[in-house]
């Protein structure tokens, strides 16, 4: 049997990629490289502040970080195994916003 810490741990994890938002934003993130939380709204047709409040959960829950570049803020996946877990999505669904193209991936 799994330790309850261990399962406590994963069953959170799942709780951040079952909202539909969150889940896009990691998708981008992960998919797309670190992207600001204008070019995220975009992407995704979410109001920025709904980016930002997603993004607060997810950084407080240490799965992204927030990555300063010049007078803006990029956002990337930092936690290994949400990675692994979003490496198994398919990306054939993915908004192709210009802005999210140009940061490779």
């Amino acid at each position: 049997m799994a330790h309850p810490e261990y399962v406590h741990e994963w069953s959170d994890r799942f709780a951040m990629l079952g909202d539909p938002s969150r889940l896009s934003l990691l998708l981008l993130m992960h998919r797309r490289g670190p992207i600001a939380v204008n070019d995220l709204s975009q992407a995704t047709g979410l109001k920025p502040t709904t980016v930002s409040q997603a993004l607060r959960v997810l950084r407080f829950q240490h799965i992204v970080a927030m990555v300063p570049e010049g007078r803006s803020h990029l956002y990337r996946v930092i936690d290994e195994s949400t990675a692994a877990l979003l490496d198994h999505l398919p990306d054939h669904h993915l908004p192709d916003h210009p802005a999210t193209v140009e940061n490779g991936r």
